[in-house]
C-alpha cells in the first residue's frame, strides 16, 4: 500500500477528516455519537501448516513492497491469471486485469518510504491448490513533502500454488468504518485532548450524516411493516 501507488486510505482518511475537522455543519449532542460494537470473537488456535507458509509468503512480500521493487512484487503474483484483481481502499472501481494492476505500480518517486508489516494470517483452501486468507495490515508512511503517517488495514486474499510455490491471484483491502478507524486512530494520538478527540469524532459523524439520502426516511417508513417481529 502507497500513496498514488495504492494510497492508504486509512491514513489519508485522518489527513482529510483533521482538515476539516473545523466545518461548520451543526453538530451531534454527545449524547448521539454513535458507540462501539463489538461481538465475541472465536479464540485464535495454533497456526496451521498453510497458515505459515502464506505468513512467510507474506514477509517476502512485504520485504518486496518496502524496497519498493514493484517488479519483483508484481513477480510474486499469477501474472498468467486474466482474472486476477487488486482492490485499493482509495480507487473505486477495483482494478480487474494486468493493464491497470501494472498501471497501477508503474509510478514512482512518489514516496520518502513506506513501511509494511503483515499479521494475523488465517487461511483455508477452496480448491486444491486454491486459498483464501484474512491477515492485518499495519504501515507507517512516508510521502514526499508530506508529514510520515501510521495506520492499519484488515485484508482478504486469494493465492494460487503455482508451480510448488504460493502466487498471489486477488487483493482486497477492508478497512473499518470511519467512526471505528478514527476512534483506533486516537487511542495512539500523541497531540489531542480529549476535548479534540470528541470533536472530531462528531466531526466524522456529521459527515457521515450529511451523505444519507433525503429519501431515506421515507423508505425507512415503507420497511416498518414488514419487518420480521422477535
Amino acid at each position: 500500500m502507497t500513496f498514488a501507488v495504492g494510497a492508504p486510505t486509512g491514513a489519508t482518511l485522518l489527513f482529510c477528516i483533521a482538515l476539516t475537522g473545523c466545518a461548520s455543519s451543526p453538530k451531534p449532542p454527545v449524547g448521539d455519537l454513535m458507540t462501539e460494537q463489538s461481538i465475541p470473537m472465536e479464540a485464535r488456535g495454533d497456526q496451521s501448516t498453510l497458515d505459515q507458509e502464506l505468513t512467510a509468503f507474506l514477509v517476502r512480500y512485504a520485504d518486496a513492497y518496502n524496497r519498493e521493487d514493484y517488479t519483483a512484487l508484481l513477480g510474486m503474483w499469477d501474472q498468467d491469471d486474466p482474472y486476477a484483481f487488486y482492490m485499493a481502499e482509495e480507487i473505486d472501481p477495483p482494478m480487474h486485469g494486468w493493464k491497470t494492476i501494472r498501471a497501477y505500480f508503474s509510478r514512482s518517486g512518489v514516496l520518502d518510504g513506506i513501511r509494511n508489516e503483515y499479521s494475523n494470517v488465517r487461511a483455508h483452501y477452496v480448491a486444491p491448490d486454491v486459498a483464501v486468507a484474512t491477515y492485518r495490515l499495519r504501515f507507517d508512511i512516508k510521502v514526499k513533502n508530506l508529514q510520515a503517517l501510521s495506520s492499519f488495514d484488515r485484508i482478504m486474499a486469494v493465492f494460487r500454488r503455482k508451480d510448488g510455490e504460493w502466487k498471489m491471484i486477488a487483493y482486497a483491502e477492508a478497512p473499518q468504518a470511519p467512526l471505528t478507524m478514527i476512534r483506533k486512530a486516537l487511542k495512539t494520538s500523541k497531540s489531542l485532548d480529549e476535548a479534540q478527540k470528541k470533536e472530531l469524532l462528531r466531526t466524522v459523524q456529521t459527515l457521515l450524516q450529511d451523505a444519507v439520502p433525503e429519501d431515506f426516511d421515507e423508505w425507512l417508513e415503507k420497511q416498518q411493516p414488514l419487518r420480521a417481529k422477535p
